[in-house]
Parts: C-alpha cells; structure tokens; sequence
C-alpha cells in the first residue's frame, strides 16, 4: 500500500483549503492509498532559524518523519499577495529535506479566480532546492467553488481525482 501525505496549511477556522484537502485525503484513501493526513494548524511550529531538526519541537519532528516514509506527498496551500503562506514555507524551511526527490502535488486554494499560478513558487523552490518532481494536475479553488463547507464545482472534484489516480499509479 503507497503510503502518501497530504498537508493541509492553513491556520484559519472554516478553512476551505482545509474542505478540499480533507475531499482529496478521502479520494485517495478510497483507492486503496495510505493517507497521513497533517493540519498545520494542529503542529506546534517554531520559527525557522536554521538549527538542527531534533532541536525543534516533537511535532515538527513526527512530521518529517511521516513525510520521510511516504511516497509522495500533497500540499494543500492557501494563496497570499499571489503566494504560498510564510506557514507553508516555513514549514518547507524546516523539514524540506525529508521531501528530497520525491513526487509533490499541490492543491491551491485563494479567494478570486485569478491565482492559480501562485502554485508555481511551491514547485520552484521544491524542484530547485530538493529536486522534487510535480504531479500534475494541480487542482485550483476559490470561494465560488464551495457552498456550507462542501464543494460544489464537479470540475474540482474530477482533478481531485486525477490527481489520487496519478498517485495510485506512481
């Protein structure tokens, strides 16, 4: 059985990152995919400063090892100013070496229709510094996709699918 993360990091109650990450951990669980399922909201998170991984906090520590184990791993990102959130990267920052040469997808969440490029600078950094390779689709939200905390836009939940399929099949 693949064994797969999907990080969910957005710190706000009633997140719909957080909506769309937990549809896309159930898709992959349904196909048979061991799904880690991490909430940054729930990670207790230093700030990086470069100092080594078991000087910080337990948390952060289980979670490069969960991401270390896994096969691929599934960002569920908030945008910010057309940007991945300071958490995400910080996040990176801390425990991206627990990423190396692995297969990463993103599922992006923003507020208007016009950010979905905002992926872009997580697949950069990762390929760059990690040489991480990008699964592909990335699957795109914003407000209008979801109504009372469920997604509405079969279009999102078809490349939820696509996207645990291309998963399944690494």
């Amino acid at each position: 059985m693949k064994k797969i993360t999907v990080i969910q990091s957005s710190l706000r109650e009633g997140s719909n990152t957080a909506v769309v990450c937990r549809a896309f951990a159930e898709k992959c669980d349904a196909l048979g995919l061991h799904v880690h399922y991490i909430d940054l909201k729930d990670v207790k998170m230093d700030l990086c400063d470069a100092r080594p991984l078991e000087k910080y906090s337990e948390d952060i520590q289980n979670v490069y090892k969960i991401m270390d184990e896994s096969e691929a791993v599934v960002f569920g990102m908030p945008v910010y100013q057309y940007s991945m959130s300071w958490v995400l990267k910080n996040f990176i920052d801390i425990c991206g070496w627990a990423l190396a040469a692995k297969p990463i997808g993103a599922i992006v969440n923003a507020g208007g229709p016009n950010c979905y490029m905002a992926s872009r600078d997580l697949f950069d950094c990762l390929y760059y510094e990690y040489a991480c390779t990008n699964l592909a689709p990335t699957p795109y939200t914003w407000s209008m996709d979801f109504k009372d905390w469920e997604i509405v836009n079969e279009k999102v939940t078809s490349k939820l699918e696509e996207l645990a399929g291309k998963i399944l099949i690494l």
